[in-house]
């Protein structure tokens, strides 16, 4: 599956308030807080990192390989990503076929990870050793509403990967 992700990242010091406004706005919780692992994996000469791709195997409650590339076009007030996603049987089968395939594991993260849904976005809380952010995920517009109905200020966002 291809899609066009387009998404900002909000730093978010009070998570259990966020939750709140988020109910409070309407969100509907999709996947209660769920554990992640994260792989991500690169060329041995890191040109993935350089060329701003993303290789990604994740267990959660499925088994997932993620190829993101950027666009043609360059946004500055979104992340925007072209995504391609399949979901695998075996985690670590899936591992030992992209290193067998010559890809290096570049960095492993895990994180909790709560999703909602509101208007045509998925709204997720994360929680990473490094802090909690609040991605929003869709059309422009519905992320634009979002974080005005939030209280939050578009310019305080995020448009870069963990």
């Amino acid at each position: 599956m291809r899609h066009e992700e387009i998404e900002v990242k909000f730093l978010i010091e009070d998570l259990p308030a966020m939750r709140q406004r988020l109910v409070a706005l309407g969100a509907l919780l999709s996947t209660p807080r769920t554990y992640e692992e994260n792989l991500l994996f690169d060329t041995p000469d890191a040109q993935f990192r350089r060329q701003g791709r993303l290789l990604r195997l994740r267990r959660d409650r499925r088994n997932r390989i993620t190829y993101k590339e950027p666009p043609t076009q360059h946004d500055v007030d979104f992340k925007i990503m072209q995504e391609y996603e399949v979901e695998v049987s075996d985690f670590d089968q899936a591992h030992a076929i992209l290193t067998k395939l010559g890809f290096a594991l570049a960095l492993r993260f895990e994180k909790y990870r709560e999703t909602f849904t509101y208007q045509e976005a998925e709204i997720v809380l994360d929680e990473v050793p490094f802090g909690t952010f609040m991605e929003i995920e869709g059309p422009q517009e519905d992320i634009r509403t979002i974080v005005t109905a939030l209280g939050l200020a578009f310019d305080t966002r995020l448009v870069s990967s963990y």
